[in-house]
């Protein structure tokens, strides 16, 4: 693009050309969210997979669809459960409409262990340096990336109804 297309702004990106400094922060911004999500996981006595697992239970869901919110493979899946199950966190019962499936539910403690998750979630989000208003922008703008890239967002990274947003 030359100086006479973008009206004579020096350092215009053209239009698909990427933006430099763009990934390093998207990498950096992830980073600091894993290592608030594993302190907070820590805080309430699970790994981060557990911590994951607990956060996407919100409401009851198969082994298979747990898994694809959690973004694993399935015995992964099935030993993160095992482990919650020991711990009274998680039960496992029929998946309605399917007989061979099991569907994964929190117990009353899991529910509750869940509360103190997001609660620890919600003291020193990495992103408290940004408004509410410019979170909200943010979350907008990620959204509309990952719908451009292949589909919803919620397809993408199983967006629940209080997907993080404390961050």
């Amino acid at each position: 693009m030359t100086e006479r297309e973008t009206g004579g702004r020096r350092g215009v990106v053209p239009q698909g050309a990427g933006l430099p400094g763009l990934t390093p922060l998207l990498y950096a911004a992830t980073a600091r969210l894993d290592a608030h999500f594993a302190a907070s996981a820590a805080a309430t006595g699970l790994t981060s997979a557990q911590a994951n697992a607990v956060y996407e239970l919100a409401e009851p869901a198969g082994m298979r669809e747990l898994g694809r919110r959690m973004c694993c493979e399935p015995p992964n899946v099935t030993f993160v459960v095992d482990r919650l199950e020991e711990r009274g966190l998680v039960r496992r019962a029929p998946l309605p409409g399917d007989r061979r499936a099991k569907q994964v539910l929190l117990t009353e403690e899991g529910h509750a262990v869940r509360a103190a998750l997001l609660e620890r979630l919600a003291v020193e989000p990495p992103l408290r340096g940004l408004s509410d208003a410019d979170r909200r922008t943010l979350r907008t703008l990620l959204a509309r990336a990952l719908d451009a890239d292949g589909g919803p967002a919620e397809a993408a990274y199983a967006v629940t109804s209080d997907a993080r947003q404390p961050e």
